[in-house]
């Protein structure tokens, strides 16, 4: 796998798409060129990248508040992006998303969400119809350290595990809810731990490894789709 120079071209382009973006981002909120809150993804471009590069184009991703890097992981149109961002009809929910709220079902982006962990239960629902319509798709369900704690994460994952759903549960722990280090809300040693309370394999990763985050998705897709 670490030999497929095309997948890591791909890899590359994509990290790097998703990094010049949001420093243009965080460049235009400098300059008061975009209004609202803009949640940058600098820094966590492997984490995205290596497991959206798992994934079919058919397969689905939900994301959070931290939201552009998913949707170009996923191969969305930066284009698109951008125009959401400012309120353009051109953009890929019309203008009408902002930031928080990037979508386009034609390539498996179901959205992400300002409200912490509430796409995790989304992603379960898309899964349970996958599993319904007799369909070999999976769900990513990126969520954040500070998401791991709010009970829609813990339903989310009991009924993916009691249902047997083809749902992936990434969680990207940068370490900080706002100002609040893990360490003081989590009592585990790794937020992976928690994985076997819901009979489901718990995989710790470094997130800036991108053909480590690869190939542990590729295993765990391999997982679902079985």
């Amino acid at each position: 796998m670490a030999d497929d120079k095309e997948l890591l071209m791909t890899m590359m382009r994509r990290m790097m798409m998703i990094r010049r973006f949001d420093e243009t981002v965080k460049e235009m909120v400098q300059r008061g060129e975009l209004v609202g809150a803009a949640h940058c993804y600098i820094g966590e471009e492997a984490v995205a990248v290596g497991a959206c590069t798992a994934l079919r184009d058919d397969d689905y991703i939900t994301g959070n508040h931290r939201s552009h890097g998913h949707p170009i992981a996923k191969g969305g149109d930066v284009n698109k992006a951008m125009a959401e961002l400012l309120g353009k009809i051109t953009g890929f929910c019309r203008g009408n998303g902002g930031s928080m709220h990037l979508a386009d079902f034609s390539i498996g982006i179901l959205g992400e969400s300002g409200i912490v962990a509430s796409a995790l239960p989304v992603a379960v629902g898309a899964a349970l119809g996958s599993k319904m319509q007799g369909n070999d798709r999976v769900v990513i369900a990126f969520f954040g350290d500070g998401a791991s704690n709010q009970g829609a994460c813990h339903e989310a994952m009991n009924l993916a595990s009691i249902w047997k759903l083809p749902t992936i549960f990434l969680c990207e722990n940068n370490q900080y809810a706002v100002t609040t280090n893990f360490r003081d809300t989590v009592a585990v040693e790794n937020i992976s731990d928690r994985a076997s309370a819901y009979n489901m394999p718990g995989v710790l990763v470094d997130g800036q490894d991108v053909m480590a985050v690869h190939e542990a998705t590729r295993e765990a897709v391999a997982r679902a789709r079985a």
